[in-house]
């Protein structure tokens, strides 16, 4: 429901604002992102690992007090540096802060939720706030407030989403929240580095391609990205959410992590392969008739990002197995080392051969690192690669030979016929996805669909 919203505000928003003011909202967004994530000191993961609830509360509680110190220290410099150098500084800044303070608070209020196996307030609290960020946003559009009002909906709904999640957390932690601190410390200095280095190398991009390639180029890259993320907010995102404490839990009562993982992947890499195989192939058109023409070079961006955002998809919520099993320590190296290749892919383009090089170089790099950490978690898990693959192999195998094909006669055949093709292909595996799926769904009743999705995808 939050992703319908999602989609039905972003073909109004392509209408009312350009590409330039979604590049302004994109850095801006980009900041907040990885300042939440730093701003939490990774405490929110610790959540799900703690030995009972009360150690839950006030891990939750350390992670939030060190968000609100944080966002304050932030307003404080910005008020500091706009007093001593007598300039004055976009509206933009002042509320960077305030979006690091509820993205923070909210991831927060979502982990304790969902250890409680609190899932109908985390929906609740998703569904909600997409439409207070929709209706925000265009408002903010029909006001003509450019990317302010980008800005200001996107600050309501994360806040609207903070106050849910939070209301129904226990206060008892704020009592021993510093002693807690201290005591996960070490997981704090592990784990939030590469967290930082991970968002950064994501979140980053906006910035560093309007620095590179100028606003607009930018604006029309995250527009790209924000369609893009949509299927990996309505599933590969709900499942990660689902996914991490239950494997936390499984792990500290000596469960069957295997099944799960093997479960979950499977299913992960049968919704991906055709939701962005269709992209891939048809993203220019897409985009184009959903948006208007002026979107058009956003969908060839979502073209060449396509393979690596559905390797992303497959690989966010099953990278949480390595926090489970503590590798933090090779994770920090990892991190580093995914940070410097997919910045050097950007630099490509900037080497010689414009934007669309340098985000496919990005692609190219973060599609190898994600099916690495697919390959790792199934390692950690003690999946066989090459029998999963086995029992894949037929739909991985009609996936591989279509799609190429499409792509190939793309132009060369009258555009019904190819987009029959595309269709044809695209609802075909997606059957066969469903198909899938519904198999494993207990006693295959109607009425169990929904429990039993839930229960496929957690093991």
């Amino acid at each position: 429901m939050s992703q319908a919203v999602a989609v039905v505000t972003s073909i109004l928003l392509a209408r009312f604002y350009t590409p330039r003011e979604f590049g302004e909202f994109a850095v801006l967004l980009a900041v907040s992102m990885i300042a939440a994530t730093a701003a939490t000191l990774r405490l929110e993961m610790a959540v799900p690992l703690a030995r009972d609830d009360q150690e839950a509360d006030a891990v939750a509680s350390a992670a939030v007090a060190s968000v609100i110190m944080v966002s304050v220290a932030a307003t404080v410099a910005v008020a500091v540096y706009a007093l001593l150098l007598s300039t004055g500084v976009g509206l933009a800044v002042w509320l960077a802060p305030v979006a690091t303070a509820v993205t923070g608070a909210a991831s927060v209020g979502r982990m304790v939720q969902s250890r409680r196996d609190r899932f109908t307030v985390v929906a609740r609290s998703t569904v909600s706030s997409s439409l207070v960020q929709g209706a925000g946003q265009v408002a903010g559009g029909l006001a003509g407030w450019g990317a302010l009002g980008l800005a200001g909906g996107y600050l309501a709904g994360r806040l609207w989403s903070a106050m849910l999640l939070l209301d129904r957390v226990p206060r008892g932690g704020w009592q021993a929240w510093w002693a807690t601190a201290r005591r996960w410390r070490s997981f704090s200095l592990l784990s939030t580095v590469p967290a930082v280095l991970n968002t950064a190398s994501v979140a980053a991009v906006a910035p560093i391609v309007a620095a590179c390639y100028g606003v607009a180029v930018s604006g029309l890259f995250a527009f790209a990205a924000r369609i893009l993320t949509l299927p990996t907010a309505l599933v590969g995102q709900a499942v990660s959410a689902v996914l991490y404490p239950k494997l936390a839990q499984l792990d500290r009562d000596g469960g069957d992590l295997r099944t799960a993982v093997e479960r979950v992947s499977a299913g992960l890499v049968m919704l991906a392969v055709p939701c962005f195989g269709l992209v891939a192939v048809a993203g220019p058109e897409l985009f184009a008739m959903a948006f208007g023409d002026r979107w058009r070079p956003a969908g060839l961006f979502a073209a060449v990002l396509a393979p690596w955002l559905a390797a992303s998809f497959v690989s966010s919520p099953l990278s949480t197995l390595m926090t489970v099993k503590h590798q933090l320590r090779r994770l920090l190296v990892l991190s580093g080392v995914e940070t410097v290749l997919r910045v050097g892919g950007l630099a490509a383009g900037v080497a010689g051969g414009g934007p669309l090089v340098g985000v496919a170089s990005y692609a190219i790099v973060g599609t190898a690192i994600s099916l690495w950490y697919v390959r790792w978690s199934m390692q950690l898990a003690g999946v066989p690669l090459r029998a999963w693959l086995r029992r894949r192999g037929p739909f991985l195998v009609a996936a591989a030979l279509s799609y190429p094909v499409l792509l190939g006669a793309k132009g060369h055949v009258p555009v019904a016929v190819f987009a029959v093709g595309v269709a044809a292909v695209t609802v075909g595996l997606l059957a066969w996805a469903v198909g899938w799926l519904w198999r494993q769904m207990p006693g295959r009743r109607p009425e169990a669909a929904v429990a039993g999705l839930a229960a496929t995808v957690t093991g």
